[in-house]
Order: structure tokens, then sequence, then C-alpha cells
């Protein structure tokens, strides 16, 4: 390219040309930490010389990846996990969006539970799972229930907060029009509610993806849980850390690619997206 060539070329080029080039740095930036951890680890495993029965190796971790994939095993009790997972979140929302609009919607009753909620909020839903494992046995009822549990509370407070912030200005506009309670439901309660809705069920996911570990650690009837716990047994502990990364990997998978796209898109749509 001449140099009378490179004068005349748009001002806005090089902007776009740098951003070409620095757009594959976005992924180091997410990959880097990740890399420090496992050098870390490596480094103390290393300088301490710590036998295999207390501290694995990230290459002794990859190949029991590896024998585990080849065989199915970790396919088999990843799904069973995220399958368990998925419906409780399925059954979480059907229970608590409807709870939360029929409590928000009403401002004496939202006041009047408001401290019962905070309080089942503050107790951990792995804190219902001895109760949990007398009523129903160490069956997969006994996990649905923990992790429903840990997913419709935050929902419902969530979803209280986002009707609660509508302005009562709207409401009393669509009545004067002669809407009915379902019109308003629909074109006030639920666009001013959606992103407190999602944002509820984002955090919920966090709560419930721990919760279903830790129960299926005791239920022992599939799952990720039961694998490190089976793992622990044996002193298997090449198993028991690649349990513990797929548990870290899956959640942030279902997280960025699934949870997080709905609630951008949400708080987009509304007009709320904070930058």
């Amino acid at each position: 390219m001449s140099i009378a060539t490179t004068a005349n070329a748009p001002p806005q080029a090089f902007p776009s040309a740098l951003s070409a080039v620095l757009r594959p740095l976005k992924g180091l930036r997410i990959v880097l930490p990740f890399a420090m951890v496992v050098a870390i680890w490596w480094a103390i495993k290393w300088h301490w010389a710590l036998d295999d029965r207390v501290l694995a190796s990230p290459a002794q971790v990859a190949i029991a990846a590896l024998q585990l994939g080849n065989r199915g095993i970790l396919a088999d009790y990843a799904a069973t996990s995220l399958r368990m997972m998925g419906i409780a979140a399925l059954i979480s929302a059907l229970i608590g969006v409807p709870l939360g609009f029929a409590i928000g919607a009403n401002r004496v009753v939202a006041r009047a539970l408001e401290g019962t909620l905070r309080f089942l909020q503050g107790i951990s839903g792995v804190a219902w799972l001895p109760l949990a494992i007398i009523w129903f046995g160490f069956s997969d009822t006994t996990k649905l229930t923990v992790v429903i549990y840990t997913l419709v509370v935050p929902i419902i407070v969530n979803t209280i907060v986002g009707v609660r912030a509508i302005p009562e200005n709207y409401v009393l506009a669509l009545q004067s029009l002669g809407a009915s309670r379902l019109r308003i439901m629909w074109d006030v309660y639920l666009p001013g509610a959606l992103p407190s809705i999602v944002v509820g069920l984002r955090l919920g996911m966090g709560y419930g993806w721990r919760a279903l570990i830790a129960a299926e650690m005791l239920v022992r009837r599939g799952g990720l849980g039961d694998l490190i716990f089976g793992a622990r047994t044996f002193s298997q502990i090449d198993r028991i850390m690649v349990g513990m990364v797929l548990i870290g990997t899956l959640y942030i998978i279902v997280d960025r690619l699934l949870v997080q796209p709905i609630e951008t898109m949400t708080l987009a749509r509304w007009g709320v997206l904070r930058k």
C-alpha cells in the first residue's frame, strides 16, 4: 500500500483493524487465569513432592478424565446432574414466578411475608437434606426436593422485588382504560418484573447447583456428586479432582451459554442494561 493510499484511508479503518487484531486476545483474558491456577497447582505438587494420595498432578487428572470419558462414565454422570438441574429449574420457575406475582401484586401480603421469605432464604437447601432423606429416603425425589427449594425461594423473592418496583401509575392508567387484571399482569407486571425474575433464576441456579452436588454425595444415585464421593471410598484423588473440574466447567457453560444471554437480552430489551 502506498503512502498516499494510507493517508487517504478513512480514519475509522484504523480502529477497525486494531479491533480485529485484538479480538483473539479477548479469549486469552478468560483462559489466562485458569492457566495460572493450573501452573500454581503444578508448582505446589512439584515443590512439596506431594504423594499422589494427597494431590494428583494436572497431567494425572487429565489422563483420568480421558479414561473416564472413553468409557462413557463422565458423560453418564454429567447427564444425570444436568437432567436433574433442568427439571428442578423448570418446576421452580413454574412455581416461583406465579407465586411471586400473586404476593408482589398485593402490598399488604408482600410486607407480611417478607420476613418469612427472608427466613427461608437464609436456610440452605443442604440443611434440608437430613429431613428430606427421612421423608423420601435415598431417592431422586430427595435430590429434586432439595434443589427445588434452593431454586424457588430466590425466584419468588426477586419476582416480588420486580413487581413492587413497577410504578403504581402504570397500573392505575390501565385500570382507568378498563383493562382487566390479566391484561395488567401481562402488559405491566410481566415486562416490568422480567429482569428481576431472570436475575433470581440465575442466583437460584448457582445455589441449586451446589445443593445438587451435596445431595448426590449423600443419596448416591448417580450424578457428579456421586462420582466424587465414590472415588473418595477408594482414595482415587485423580477422579475426585476430575469431578471437581467438571462441576465448575459445566456450571460456567450453563451460565455463560444459557442463563447469561437470556439475562442480557432481557435487560437490553427493557432498557435497563448496565454498561
